[in-house]
């Protein structure tokens, strides 16, 4: 065989070489895996019996969410409605809690504190963890969803008034627990709390994120040439415009170093000054000595409850807030990036930050690496107050 008539042969071969046997999760695309997921789980629904073939169809669709949720193609839109899935499965199905909060547990570090879901998923959180045993945490986190602002229907105050309510009394604290009871009656009673079923709840997941595979195949045949018109008509009104906007950005950059003048007050300097003032308040108070006390003793951090954790980011809040408005302002920080700004200029570590706020280590790494985007690199310098 002469080295043209190989390199033919290996050329048509490379196709075949390089495609493979295709794994079942290889013939869907994600949006398509997503669909048949949602198909077995509307089947479930519809036996509802408890029984074997009921179970064999959300283990069908566990596994397609399963996939979503692994591959590199999916985007964090399928993913979120995939382990939102499971926790719901894993949770209300087979009553295993713990792997219930580990799904979660992703789902609020995918979507973050600004999601509308949020306060509502940190309900869920405290329902799983008081089922798994967890009454501590329970606690933090159904305190911290009511104290998250939250809309009067989705739930909330249904869900964590009945956890604290229950832990409460299994504490054989009555006040509080007739008191939470009370909220609890008063919220079921004001209105009708009526969850959705699993049927309406995929079926607007299924409308809503991913549109049907018939449906999306029609919009190709028409919205393709609109799409195409649509970018030749902007590539012409880009150039036509590009010469007007070369003449105005000099005008332009100079109004915005003005602007930038006025609106971005933080400078260095003023962080540096104002987050010393709030040290200084924060010296006064007793929650300094713990925090102290636990910088020592960072192998065996003492056991925290959901109260001794509020007092702690409180008191932090109160003794900084003031000197540092305007980076919160500025800088759109909520209050759990601002505590762990404080806890990281004030020298603690990742496991002290994760022990008071009831997290993990990996989670405050995802959240100092959000607040390293929203401000700048000086910034973040003062806040590691690093005096080496």
């Amino acid at each position: 065989m002469n080295l043209k008539n190989l390199l033919i042969f290996l050329v048509s071969l490379a196709p075949f070489v390089a495609c493979g046997p295709l794994s079942p999760s290889e013939k869907y695309s994600p949006e398509e895996e997503q669909c048949l997921a949602h198909d077995y789980l509307q089947q479930a629904n519809k036996i509802n019996d408890g029984g074997k073939q009921y179970l064999e169809q959300l283990d069908r669709a566990k596994y397609h969410f399963a996939n979503i949720v692994v591959r590199n193609d999916a985007n964090d839109t399928l993913r979120v409605d995939a382990l939102y899935t499971l926790r719901w499965i894993e949770a209300y199905v087979h009553h295993d809690y713990e792997q219930a909060l580990q799904y979660l547990n992703q789902y609020l570090t995918i979507v973050g504190p600004e999601h509308e879901s949020y306060p509502t998923c940190l309900a869920y959180k405290a329902d799983d963890l008081w089922h798994f045993g967890a009454q501590d945490s329970a606690l933090y986190y159904a305190h911290k969803a009511l104290n998250t602002p939250h809309k009067a229907d989705d739930g909330v105050d249904y869900i964590c008034h009945f956890v604290l309510w229950n832990i409460y009394e299994n504490l054989e604290k009555t006040d509080s627990a007739n008191l939470h009871k009370a909220q609890h009656m008063k919220v079921r009673d004001s209105r009708e709390f009526v969850p959705k079923t699993l049927e309406e709840l995929k079926s607007e997941l299924k409308s809503n994120v991913i549109a049907p595979q018939q449906e999306r195949r029609s919009l190709l045949t028409w919205t393709l040439p609109l799409i195409l018109l649509v970018c030749i008509i902007g590539v012409g009104i880009y150039f036509k415009k590009k010469s007007i906007k070369q003449q105005e950005n000099k005008s332009e950059d100079l109004f915005t170093q003005d602007q930038s003048v006025e609106k971005n007050v933080v400078t260095v300097e003023t962080l540096t000054q104002t987050l010393l003032a709030g040290s200084e308040v924060f010296k006064s108070t007793p929650v300094h000595e713990q925090l102290v006390a636990m910088k020592l003793c960072e192998r065996d951090l003492p056991k925290l409850t959901s109260e001794q954790t509020r007092e702690i980011e409180q008191t932090l809040l109160r003794a900084f807030h003031g000197t540092c408005s305007s980076l919160i302002k500025n800088y759109d920080l909520n209050d759990q990036d601002f505590v762990c700004i404080l806890c990281t200029y004030l020298g603690c570590s990742n496991t002290i930050i994760a022990h008071i706020g009831h997290t993990t280590t990996a989670t405050i790494r995802k959240r100092k690496e959000r607040i390293r985007k929203k401000i700048s690199a000086d910034l973040y310098i003062v806040i590691l107050n690093d005096k080496t």
